[in-house]
């Protein structure tokens, strides 16, 4: 018993080691009172999977926003609207590659209506999956429950290096609804479940010409889930799939032979005499 108890100590200790202190303090944030900024340079050893951990006081209300301090003040890749945050005291916000890139360049904006930070955080998170993540992080999917995501999160993506898109949950079998939309109403939805095939742990909806131009036309996406019969459970993420034969490059590419220039105010990388864009597409 003794054992376990230390074995169990060593790995909180660990873990707890891997936590990067981004920002201490107290700031209220609100639309008049502005937004908390961190600086590009706090992100210098951000990976994608990563995730930043906001602690807020009590009292928050409403909704937080992520933005990168660019020109426009972008939402953040793969940032969630409607991220309500009413009574919470944290808030897991996972990288993706896009992410992680466009942090390092401009850093970061939380912003809302209501809230006071006391600590932002970035910690270790999780593994991406095998291909283009757009999306990562945990959203609690019960009856009809609706993720929407901002545009940023596949802007400038090539949809074309890409033969499918895997949406993944940990539920516990295949028997649950899934609508992805980009309004309600008629005409806004892309497809269902009934227009995927099933693998370990996700649905897969094949892309045509048809739905790429759609989809990458979007204002946003929208993820609406039931769980049916099934006990509720996480959607965790949402995956390019690339063709067999793209040059392109995915999560897991950008290695340390890989090197990084801006040209014209873009991150264009450089690998094996090949240039690709921040999201690893082949330019």
């Amino acid at each position: 018993m003794k054992k376990i108890f230390l074995f169990v100590a060593a790995v909180a200790m660990s873990i707890a080691a891997s936590a990067t202190d981004l920002w201490t303090g107290s700031k209220h944030v609100s639309w008049s009172d502005g937004g908390l900024q961190i600086e590009a340079a706090k992100f210098a050893s951000a990976q994608p999977g990563q995730k930043i951990v906001i602690s807020f006081a009590e009292g928050a209300t409403d909704g937080i926003e992520f933005k990168v301090m660019n020109a426009n003040f972008d939402h953040l890749a793969g940032s969630r609207e409607s991220a309500w945050i009413t009574d919470a005291t944290t808030y897991e916000q996972f990288l993706t590659q896009a992410a992680v890139d466009s942090l390092k360049l401009y850093g970061l904006e939380l912003i809302g209506a209501n809230f006071t930070v006391t600590k932002v955080e970035l910690n270790d998170g999780k593994q991406l999956k095998e291909g283009l993540t757009l999306w990562t992080g945990y959203f609690w999917a019960d009856e009809w429950s609706t993720m929407e995501l901002y545009f940023n999160a596949y802007a400038g993506v090539d949809f074309s290096q890409y033969n499918a898109i895997r949406f993944y949950t940990e539920a516990a079998g295949t028997g649950y609804a899934i609508n992805f939309m980009k309004a309600w109403g008629e005409g806004g939805k892309f497809a269902d479940q009934t227009n995927m095939t099933d693998g370990e742990g996700y649905k897969e909806l094949a892309l045509t010409d048809e739905l790429r131009s759609a989809i990458a036309s979007a204002g946003h996406w929208m993820i609406q889930v039931n769980k049916e019969q099934l006990a509720a459970f996480n959607v965790t993420d949402i995956v390019l799939v690339l063709k067999g034969n793209t040059t392109a490059i995915d999560n897991t590419v950008v290695e340390t032979k890989a090197v990084k220039i801006i040209e014209n105010g873009k991150v264009v990388i450089l690998k094996n005499g090949i240039r690709y864009n921040a999201l690893g597409v082949e330019l």
